[in-house]
């Protein structure tokens, strides 16, 4: 089994703001087959030119987002919510235009927001928000996932089993579970585990090191992760993720406080090599 490999574009990027598609000739030649991008900034973006640069370096596009405050779906107020349903609708349609089969990210709620309220309340307006995304994810054939981060980023899920009761709530089948090593480390008691009780509802997987280094680095038992990937059929992307420059936007506003990697294009091939050799 093959699966393909790709990497987060602001692995190499200093600002939200950068230009992502910089990162494509980069990406495929460290070993990539693809590149995850972020439209966090919604819809609006130009993917004709986009997709002719990933056409060009011959890597494939995934696409992930996320939700601010003014932008929750899981909000009390109806007109916070609808923006927010909106926001993720402009974003699939702009995932079906770069041919990404999934939106990815923390498309539930806002990132580092902890309500003070009942968070169950949150739980159901969310997954009732999410329910009507999904019928227009269904009709793009986008599969939206839900990355599962750890407590310290969000408290709506943290491990998948609670992701999955959360997709429940939803009960649509295109709304998917999104694991990443990192958080995962935190929070699941057998990472193996968790990916067999996500089986055929995983529609992406994240890797990193316990410490968000590369994957080559750090403690992480592979060996027993891809078997579980191997278990449950899993055939879909890989995808390296770190913002490794403390001194950078996207590092500070990730917690990076040191170097996660020094020779960027060096750590980043060393990773493809790695990620092919124990999880492809």
């Amino acid at each position: 089994m093959t699966r393909p490999i790709g990497i987060e574009a602001f692995y190499f990027l200093d600002r939200w703001s950068d230009d992502q598609a910089v990162v494509f000739d980069r990406a495929a030649e460290a070993g990539y087959d693809g590149v995850e991008v972020s439209l966090v900034a919604g819809g609006e973006i130009d993917t004709r030119r986009i997709a002719a640069a990933a056409a060009a370096a011959d890597v494939d596009i995934l696409c992930s987002t996320g939700l601010t405050r003014d932008l929750d779906i899981s909000s009390s107020m109806a007109e916070v919510r609808a923006a927010g349903i909106a926001h993720l609708i402009g974003c699939l349609e702009a995932s079906a235009e770069l041919r990404s089969p999934i939106l990815g990210g923390v498309t539930y709620a806002p990132w580092m927001v902890f309500p003070d309220d009942d968070l169950d309340e949150h739980r159901k307006r969310s997954a009732d928000s999410l329910n009507k995304v999904a019928i227009r994810a269904a009709s793009l054939a986008v599969d939206l996932c839900l990355e599962v981060l750890n407590r310290f980023e969000t408290p709506l899920f943290n491990t998948v089993a609670d992701c999955l009761n959360y997709i429940d709530l939803v009960d649509h089948a295109s709304v998917m579970v999104e694991v990443d090593t990192f958080h995962m480390n935190i929070e699941e008691d057998d990472l193996a585990a968790a990916v067999v009780l996500a089986g055929g509802r995983l529609g992406h997987v994240q890797v990193a090191a316990n410490n968000r280094r590369p994957p080559q680095y750090g403690h992480i038992d592979w060996p027993p992760f891809r078997a579980a990937l191997d278990a449950v059929g899993y055939q879909r992307w890989i995808v390296f993720e770190t913002f490794p420059n403390p001194a950078a936007e996207t590092g500070r506003a990730t917690f990076s406080w040191r170097p996660l990697a020094v020779n960027l294009d060096l750590e980043a091939r060393e990773a493809a090599a790695f990620i092919k050799g124990h999880l492809a």
